[in-house]
């Protein structure tokens, strides 16, 4: 078989979406190699700035964008009629997401204090908060609402919450306590995530993307070489 038998084998309408499949599978296997570059970028900052010293909350949230530096509060004073408990559930056991406000500036920051599997009334009179600034979620189409009057919470919500906790909230970003630097030995709770887990599995995505490219090649080129057996055997 010449080559130009070969390819005269070969329908231009099948080799031409051959080609463009090719080339786009190609195309994502590149574009993921860029994410994997970029993600990388993004975890090495990430984990200088997890590294770094706590900053004035106040001055960090006057940025355009906070990073993922650690702050620090001003002295926040708790009681029981100022803490809200959140339905939650962490590694399959139910609980609550235990939630105060305290100060920054002329207005209230609500802060996460942590994980507990019952909920809790009474807290410390008084902590340091240090931790870490996360911005607010929205709610879904399968939030459950809170049911403000009955004290029922599922989910963060700095307008529905502030009047409960009898604070000015802001509503751009919450702080998650960072149980140890701030030295809070709070009984019952346990240390939620401070930040959310980056995944960086774009290597393995590239490798799919050109896997199948290839993949595709092959198959296209099995199909013509039986196309070319059979013409062949014919004539």
């Amino acid at each position: 078989m010449t080559l130009r038998e070969y390819f005269k084998a070969v329908p231009p309408g099948l080799a031409m979406a051959a080609g463009i499949a090719f080339v786009i599978l190609n195309g994502l296997g590149i574009w993921q190699l860029e994410r994997l570059k970029w993600k990388e970028g993004l975890i090495a900052d990430m984990a200088r700035a997890e590294a770094a010293a706590p900053l004035p909350a106040e001055k960090l949230l006057a940025q355009a964008k906070p990073d993922w530096r650690s702050v620090a509060l001003p002295v926040c004073k708790i009681d029981a009629s100022r803490v809200i408990n959140m339905h939650t559930e962490v590694d399959g056991v139910p609980g609550y997401r235990v939630l105060t406000a305290c100060p920054v500036g002329n207005k209230a920051i609500l802060v996460d204090l942590g994980f507990a599997k019952d909920k809790l009334a009474a807290m410390p009179a008084t902590i340091m908060p240090v931790g870490r600034l996360r911005p607010f979620e929205k709610s879904g189409p399968f939030t459950l609402v809170n049911r403000i009057a009955e004290n029922d919470w599922y989910w963060r919500s700095a307008s529905e919450m502030g009047p409960r906790l009898n604070a000015q909230l802001r509503s751009d970003y919450f702080l998650v306590l960072d149980l140890k630097a701030s030295h809070a030995d709070i009984p019952g709770l346990s240390q939620g995530p401070l930040t959310a887990t980056l995944s960086n599995r774009h290597f393995e995505y590239a490798l799919t993307w050109f896997g199948l490219g290839w993949a595709l090649l092959g198959v296209f080129g099995s199909v013509v070489y039986q196309r070319y057996r059979k013409a062949k055997s014919v004539s």
